[in-house]
């Protein structure tokens, strides 16, 4: 007899805002926007609106709502998927390891190739009943295995956060490898969980590697400064595979990486939580919390989703989709923040901190690649409580 929650449908839907703009996108709008306030008459300056073109992507996502997965984003270094498996969303980051370009090697090639074989590996995972969970640290697992068995020139490190959020009890399961991290914020807008960055030392976060191999094909060739945002270089899946072949995939321990010191999806640190209604995640790279405080990101959703609170109809008035836009804006806006904070060379951000109580001496933000996903949980019946009021 099947259960409730697969007769019955999920008991939660959400809407999953993606945000990000790539550090070299980012120098090019700034040099731009200081350059148009100095080109202003002294006399007749005006304040001049900072808006870096950062690239937004909004999914309301509902038991019968069109979904498409994405697997990877030209975002600099870093990189983003998000993909559904039955009552599943499993979304999350990436960010290559800049030291590999002083190798000639391209890191965003190995981040994003990451988040394809993530996406891929959801999708493949097999559940036998609707209401069953992806578990986000086997996606990671998968993705690092099918990458190494495939012998892609995806050379490099990156850290990966995966999440999945399943629709049908609102249980958030992570699994974090490395310093790109998430907060959960509640229906009032503060935080209750903040994740830790996870370091080997300051500035050496867990990584997944896969060094160049003198019989392996040759690295990617990297683009111009000019091509490096259009031009994403990335590998999907292989999708014929062996039957002999599948199964080393899928008893790979990464032995042979653990006796040389490198870190594997072993090591990613795992939680679990229990959202409810109105609950927020952000997920980030360290492009976002190097720089942002989280009370920044508390007071920025705050603010936006009071205004959505106003909105009568959650789902359509005359503007269309007012509380996806808006929820939009969140992510676009939180992004900002962290564009906005790393030009600052006299700002204390949380990096320069860090860097002080590490011994070091640092001063301002770190510019860097900023890639942010958030998930704004919502449950059905409140939802739909909610419209049938607003037609009243």
């Amino acid at each position: 007899m099947p259960g409730l929650s697969s007769t019955l449908g999920p008991r939660f839907q959400t809407i999953l805002a993606s945000a990000w703009i790539s550090k070299h996108t980012a120098a090019k709008y700034v040099q731009d926007y200081v350059k148009q306030i100095q080109t202003q008459p002294s006399t007749t300056r005006s304040p001049v609106a900072f808006a870096p073109p950062i690239q937004v992507q909004v999914l309301d996502i509902a038991d019968h709502s069109p979904y498409e997965s994405l697997d990877a984003i030209n975002g600099g270094e870093d990189s983003l998927f998000h993909a559904r498996n039955k009552q599943n969303l499993v979304f999350g980051v990436a960010d290559g390891v800049g030291g590999w370009n002083d190798s000639g090697i391209d890191p965003s090639v190995f981040s994003r190739s990451l988040t394809a074989y993530s996406a891929d590996s959801v999708a493949k995972m097999f559940l036998l009943h609707e209401s069953d969970e992806v578990d986000p640290k086997e996606v990671m697992r998968r993705a690092f295995a099918n990458m190494r068995y495939d012998r892609i020139p995806a050379y490099g490190s990156s850290t990966e956060l995966v999440a999945n959020l399943s629709l049908a009890t609102g249980k958030l399961r992570t699994a974090q490898l490395g310093d790109s991290t998430y907060v959960v914020l509640d229906a009032k807008q503060k935080a209750k969980f903040v994740s830790a960055e996870q370091q080997h030392r300051f500035n050496m976060p867990y990584q997944l590697t896969i060094p160049p191999t003198g019989d392996g094909p040759p690295p990617l060739p990297k683009p111009t400064d000019d091509d490096a945002d259009s031009n994403a270089q990335f590998f999907r899946p292989q999708q014929d595979i062996a039957e002999d072949d599948k199964a080393g995939r899928d008893e790979d321990s990464f032995a042979d990486l653990t006796a040389v010191g490198f870190d594997t999806p072993n090591e990613a640190r795992e939680d679990s939580h229990q959202l409810a209604h109105n609950d927020v995640v952000v997920a980030a790279t360290d492009g976002l919390f190097d720089n942002v405080r989280v009370e920044e990101v508390e007071k920025l959703a705050e603010r936006f989703m009071g205004a959505i609170e106003k909105i009568t109809n959650v789902t359509k008035n005359v503007s269309g989709r007012p509380a996806e836009d808006l929820f939009g804006g969140l992510a676009y806006s939180i992004a900002a923040q962290a564009v906005a904070n790393y030009i600052q060379h006299d700002l204390r951000s949380p990096f320069a901190e860090r860097a002080k109580l590490a011994g070091y001496k640092y001063e301002g933000g770190k510019p860097d690649d900023v890639t942010v996903m958030i998930a704004w949980v919502r449950e059905n019946a409140r939802v739909k409580a909610g419209q049938a009021k607003a037609k009243l």
